[in-house]
């Protein structure tokens, strides 16, 4: 339970706000690269952490990050004419580049100056894994490139997805740490037969430079427990297992207080693709092939939009050739039309099928992230924390907010916060089978963290 004032430090996070002050110290996922296809295209309208910004690529290929509105009339530069290394504003001329200068001010005399003293608010970028990042905090702060290493493998191993959600970012981060509720809002009502995990669980968090390592361990016979290891990367970065050759994740950026853009990834190791190993080495239809079949994932989880034949490669996997499923994917659940918005909403009630949820699944609800996105909407544009009752498996949601509580009075006081130093480039999840002796990190760390042997005793 937190108090009204701590619960309001932690979700409002515009411009001057302590919650903002601390985000724009990170790289902030801006947009997908797809959205700005090639120089000089149609910019578009972003918004990040309260702040309304308008992307376009130069004609040099450089994305800029600019505030939305001409400096001189306030005309929103949505209208812009892309052009010659610039964005013009079509109210009277004025042009800016991706720095902010204006550039050109054709409605004053020739002789005149006065361009040279105007400014729009502009942000550096910087584009990698499909993804164009922007950077919003002090300028001597900026950190390293944010190299994790799904933005370092080819296309053919990472998929990449984002949709809108309709609450404050912090239920979305809270219900994406809180593993522990996949044993019910995700499960089959009448699961297959076979070895069946614990229902409750134990979860444990580790603090780390970059955030926490943390695991959620179920009993299972013969004093056995399975064990999955996750990583949280402050303020918004989870790292989750994808079976032996991959990880998933999520980053739950704000768009401002009431509505988040949720970022889904996944990507895979090895030198052939994962489609291609799943196709018994012959290579998959052109796009969006059944990588994963619908008796392996189980009902209710979410399908994948398979190609028909000869169709052409969507532009969303220009940079990202896996599917993401889990009610994530382009076209089969997310409107790329509609703002990314979710086919399966608030308006429509996510389309439950009450036959189903009393007959299949818990929830009668398709897609897994769908099920995520409905419940933590459910708690309000903004949960009223004051109210909850925690318990002892809301240990890593506890430990994150009192992280970033931490890491608002770090930055007040002038400090870098966790996270921003480059330590989480080769995290991974990791996932075993244990006997319950085990210690579960000594376990895992080598996968975790991908240690070397000498690293592995090292930190033993």
């Amino acid at each position: 339970m937190l108090t009204h004032e701590q619960n309001e430090l932690l979700t409002r996070v515009g411009p001057g706000t302590p919650m903002g002050d601390l985000l724009r110290r990170y790289w902030i996922p801006a947009l997908l690269s797809w959205e700005l296809a090639e120089p000089d295209c149609p910019p578009i309208t972003i918004k990040l952490v309260g702040e309304e910004l308008v992307a376009f690529r130069q004609t040099d290929g450089k994305v800029g990050v600019v505030g939305a509105r001409c400096a001189h009339r306030r005309a929103h530069l949505f209208w812009g004419r892309n052009e010659e290394n610039g964005i013009r504003c079509v109210y009277h001329g004025w042009k800016f580049d991706c720095e902010g200068a204006c550039v050109d001010m054709p409605s004053e005399p020739e002789e005149s100056n006065f361009k040279d003293k105007v400014r729009i608010p502009a942000y550096p970028t910087y584009e990698v894994g499909g993804v164009v990042w922007c950077y919003m905090g002090p300028p001597d702060k900026k950190p390293a490139p944010p190299l994790f290493e799904w933005t370092q493998v080819p296309a053919t191993h990472r998929g990449m997805t984002k949709v809108w959600q309709q609450c404050n970012w912090l239920q979305a981060l809270e219900g994406g740490i809180d593993s522990v509720h996949t044993s019910f809002l995700h499960t089959a009502v009448n699961p297959a037969r076979g070895v069946q995990r614990a229902r409750s669980a134990v979860v444990e968090v580790v603090p780390a430079v970059h955030g926490s390592t943390y695991t959620v361990m179920r009993d299972l016979p013969d004093d056995l427990r399975s064990v999955n290891g996750y990583h949280w990367v402050m303020p918004w970065h989870q790292i989750r297992n994808g079976g032996d050759v991959g990880s998933h994740g999520h980053m739950w950026v704000p768009i401002d207080d009431e509505n988040t853009m949720v970022f889904n990834f996944h990507w895979t190791w090895g030198d052939e693709p994962l489609v291609r190993r799943l196709h018994d080495g012959e290579a998959p239809p052109k796009w969006g092939s059944l990588y994963v079949s619908e008796d392996r994932r189980g009902p209710g989880r979410g399908g994948i939009l398979v190609a028909e034949e000869g169709a052409e490669q969507p532009i969303w996997m220009s940079d990202a050739l896996e599917p993401i499923g889990m009610g994530n994917e382009f076209g089969l659940d997310v409107d790329i039309d509609d703002n990314f918005r979710s086919r399966r909403n608030m308006a429509n009630q996510y389309l439950i099928d009450r036959d189903i949820q009393k007959r299949v699944t818990f929830t009668g609800i398709e897609g897994v992230n769908t099920q995520d996105r409905a419940v933590q909407e459910s708690m309000g544009a903004i949960a009223d924390r004051t109210l909850e009752r925690l318990g002892t498996t809301d240990r890593m949601v506890i430990y994150a907010r009192r992280s970033l509580l931490r890491a608002i009075n770090t930055v007040r006081d002038g400090g870098e916060p966790p996270g921003v130093a480059p330590t989480y480039y080769k995290l991974r999840a990791a996932s075993k089978v244990l006997p319950k002796q085990v210690n579960w990190f000594e376990a895992l760390k080598v996968e975790l963290y991908q240690l070397e042997e000498g690293e592995a005793a090292r930190s033993s």
